[in-house]
């Protein structure tokens, strides 16, 4: 998958998460949603953070540190909302799942450039996250094979987990730039 296309689905996840998702069970059956969206997506939010720390050194090692901190997160939440989905957890499931988290944590990679701004970084990690969540919940309606009641139920546990996680995510972020900033 191209950038024209990485940039066309941020875009649509963003603006239109219910029709990105209605079409996404056609469309993303040959995409590998970690290694075609995700791993480009927060590779290129890593980057935008290079411009604001003023020592190259550490701006790449924030970078870094960055990139297996979301990466960690993604897998250790897909495995979470996979065990949470039910009993079966089938390989299929599995993948589901990994594909609702990284289109959904969309907004989250997204929102990190903006954790720099002191104060409001708070703002913009609550609204991000809640959107996040927002767009996980369509996602699971869209691409799981549950019952309806089912899903409700599991897309409010994993809207806990997801703003946990991330909530980690971000103060060990915080914690880094803070850190690699007054070196």
């Amino acid at each position: 998958m191209g950038l024209n296309w990485l940039f066309t689905t941020i875009i649509s996840v963003l603006v239109q998460p219910e029709a990105f998702w209605k079409d996404a069970k056609e469309q993303l059956g040959e995409v590998n949603a970690m290694r075609d969206y995700a791993t480009p997506l927060i590779t290129i939010a890593q980057l935008c953070k290079l411009p604001f720390i003023g020592v190259p050194r550490m701006a790449m090692l924030l970078a870094i540190a960055g990139f297996v901190i979301d990466v960690s997160v993604l897998y250790l939440l897909s495995g979470a909302i996979g065990s949470l989905a039910g009993p079966d957890r089938s390989d299929a499931l599995h993948v589901d799942v990994m594909t609702v988290l990284c289109f959904s944590l969309t907004p989250v990679w997204l929102a990190e450039p903006f954790y720099i701004l002191g104060v409001w970084r708070w703002l913009v990690m609550a609204a991000a996250l809640l959107y996040a969540v927002l767009i996980a919940r369509f996602g699971m309606h869209a691409l799981l094979d549950l019952e309806s009641a089912k899903i409700e139920a599991l897309s409010k546990k994993s809207g806990v987990l997801m703003a946990t996680a991330t909530f980690i995510s971000f103060m060990l972020i915080g914690g880094l730039i803070r850190f690699l900033t007054s070196i």
